[in-house]
């Protein structure tokens, strides 16, 4: 997008999110700390932990980029749009309406666009905060994501069937260059944003799933949605055996089995 045509208000479409296909989705987690314990509530009281938008790992994931104002566009966008100082003051006099106009066009000159700008990000990532994200990969044998979320491959992978009213709004992860979007086009602020990220994080395949703003960060699942957990095949012998016995305390019993990596084809492979 060029200066010129995000100046006036132009913006390119943010790519609709589609539903995701698969029979089953997988997630990637290191077995230390904290997760340790998200495994056995997990597996034993079928309870999943929904993160945060701002405890994502990319800064920019499900924010929206905004595209430049220039201090008159920006001066009808506080004072006059859905969200502007008249439609949330509807009821001030004319000589009101009269003194907020001076007084906001004189900060707005003061303060300059690219610092206003800069307000409204930090303001709308802060309201963004509270949404819940739920990521996961299209397959188990990524290596990539074993090296960079589980561990090195001494964590283990989670399989979710592809049923049931949460995955099924499950959506493909777009990426692609930053789109900008109008602040001041209620088109533009759709919330497809959730679902694009940059291009340096094509490799992970991802699938998600938003959460309602909110909502509680611990979502009770049915167990049949969790249908067996991937150890890493670095994976210590004594947490092998930890995740094994809360297995076998599941009802239903849950399914574990071991990745082993074949030097000779270098793929990942899990015995059946």
């Amino acid at each position: 997008m060029t200066t010129t045509e995000a100046l006036e208000g132009k913006s390119k479409a943010t790519p609709i999110p589609t539903s995701a296909n698969g029979t089953h989705f997988y997630k990637y987690s290191e077995f230390s700390g904290e997760r340790q314990r998200w495994l056995k509530e997990l597996i034993l009281e079928h309870r999943i932990f929904l993160p945060r938008l701002n405890q994502l790992n990319d800064p920019a994931d499900g924010r929206p980029k905004l595209a430049r104002k220039s201090e008159d566009q920006l001066f009808t966008f506080l004072y006059n749009s859905p969200f502007g100082l008249l439609r949330r003051n509807p009821r001030m006099t004319v000589e009101a309406q009269i003194r907020e106009a001076v007084i906001l066009d004189a900060s707005i000159r003061l303060h300059g666009a690219e610092t206003l700008m800069r307000d409204l990000a930090q303001s709308l990532n802060t309201e963004l905060d509270d949404w819940g994200i739920y990521s996961l990969s299209k397959r188990y044998d990524n290596l990539g994501l074993w090296a960079k979320y589980a561990g090195g491959h001494t964590g283990y992978c989670l399989e979710f069937a592809n049923v049931g009213p949460f995955f099924s709004n499950a959506k493909e992860v777009s990426y692609g260059e930053s789109v900008e979007v109008d602040i001041s086009n209620l088109d533009d602020l759709n919330g497809y944003w959730f679902f694009c990220k940059g291009l340096d994080w094509s490799n992970e395949e991802e699938i998600r799933v938003l959460a309602a703003r909110r909502s509680d960060s611990i979502l009770k699942i049915d167990p049949l949605w969790l249908t067996r957990v991937v150890l890493g095949w670095k994976m210590p012998q004594a947490e092998r055996s930890q995740i094994r016995e809360w297995a076998k305390q599941r009802s239903p019993e849950l399914k574990v089995v071991d990745a082993a990596y074949d030097e000779l084809d270098q793929v990942l492979k899990v015995a059946s």
